[in-house]
């Protein structure tokens, strides 16, 4: 059973996969802004998020086109921060920033010559993990015909409160440690008042409701990430419809188990329900590698398993040629999760899921087989398996 301990260890990242949801994202429209973002912490970490935010704002007014609006001030640089933080890609230790092993994952991504489907893989995923009870409802009303912002904002908001409710039962039902269920339902009901209070005007206030402002702010940013990464596409009038893409995704979420009523729910992360002593929110093992199943399914309606860990003298000088961009920023070692999350974007980019579970297995035969070349280190945090190069480009 769990302790205390545990539970106060993994609170933030439990709180984020209870009801996965960034939030308010400042209105900032473009997923790929954040491949970016991880170039920029690359060359400068550790650093503070005002120096980001600095970084940011001067290099990405280079790029805009003429007549754009300009960055100022730090403000909006700062919410860009805040959820590339949210996305994981950036991770805070004390006061400095710096990239996490998604992160790391991301810059090779962008370094290594990978396709630009690789790169949207892997940002979608990323979406999902962190953000896709909003997204993937959002995507499922629009399907559903939902148009009008305010439409989308309402129903949007509705279903997420019908989820938590749904989870408050299941905490209640399937949580036999008091201690446990009590844990859950106060994260719970803190997300439930506070996405009430958004969705709840004072009423003193006068003026242009804050609540079409709070809808603006969530659903639009979040439409065009999903056009972005392949799921909408523009209509007539400017309203979207699903592509085939967006609607593959949505057949895999009912064919695990993740729809109810009219709402799309998603999992805890496979490792923290077993590490939290927690029941699963899904069936079986549907709730294992779920958002790069749903990724890969994006891509065909029937993914299959990926085989590049059968070949393990091809799959080590893969790691090889990943090594210089993954490993860790003054140390010879690398997260193998970043390694992982590199293979299993490529894959799920062509219809094929990379289990997370069997490529630790390997790394660990690897490092048996080819210890002249890899040797695997004691994890350092979190749940990452460490490993390193002797002989690395």
């Amino acid at each position: 059973m769990a302790s205390v301990l545990d539970f106060d260890r993994y609170h933030d990242q439990l709180d984020r996969q209870l009801l996965r949801r960034i939030g308010y994202t400042n209105g900032l429209h473009k997923i790929h802004r954040f491949v970016r973002v991880a170039e920029y912490l690359y060359a400068i970490m550790p650093t503070s998020a005002r120096v980001l935010a600095q970084v940011i704002i001067a290099e990405e007014n280079k790029i805009m086109v003429e007549g754009a609006r300009q960055l100022k001030g730090s403000k909006y640089a700062l919410g860009i921060v805040d959820v590339a933080q949210a996305l994981t890609l950036i991770e805070k230790f004390g006061p400095k920033l710096s990239l996490s092993s998604q992160g790391y994952a991301c810059h090779a991504l962008n370094q290594c010559g990978f396709s630009q489907s690789a790169l949207d893989a892997f940002l979608l995923e990323k979406t999902i993990e962190a953000d896709g009870e909003c997204t993937l409802n959002i995507l499922q009303l629009v399907k559903e015909g939902a148009l009008e912002l305010l439409d989308i904002g309402s129903t949007l908001m509705s279903r997420l409160l019908a989820n938590i409710d749904f989870k408050l039962r299941w905490a209640a039902e399937c949580i036999d440690d008091r201690f446990s269920q009590l844990a859950v339902t106060t994260l719970l009901t803190d997300a439930q008042k506070t996405l009430q209070r958004a969705v709840t005007p004072p009423k003193s206030y006068v003026g242009k409701s804050p609540v079409e402002f709070f809808y603006k702010h969530t659903v639009n940013p979040r439409l065009e990430w999903l056009e972005d990464l392949g799921c909408l596409e523009s209509a007539s009038r400017g309203y979207p419809t699903v592509t085939e893409r967006g609607i593959n995704l949505l057949s895999e979420i009912k064919v695990l188990g993740g729809v109810h009523a009219d709402f799309i729910f998603l999992p805890l992360d496979s490792w923290l329900a077993d590490h939290l002593s927690l029941p699963s929110l899904y069936r079986g093992e549907s709730a294992n590698d779920f958002a790069w199943r749903l990724v890969a399914s994006a891509q065909d309606l029937q993914p299959k398993f990926s085989h590049i860990c059968d070949n393990h003298t091809d799959l080590l000088e893969q790691i090889k040629i990943l090594y210089p961009a993954v490993k860790l920023a003054n140390f010879n070692e690398a997260d193998a999760l970043s390694i992982y999350e590199v293979l299993a974007a490529r894959e799920a980019s062509e219809g094929r899921l990379l289990a997370h579970v069997g490529f630790d297995q390997v790394i660990s035969q690897l490092v048996e087989e080819f210890p002249s070349d890899i040797f695997k280190l004691t994890k350092r945090r979190g749940t990452g398996l460490y490993i390193a190069l002797k002989r690395s480009a």
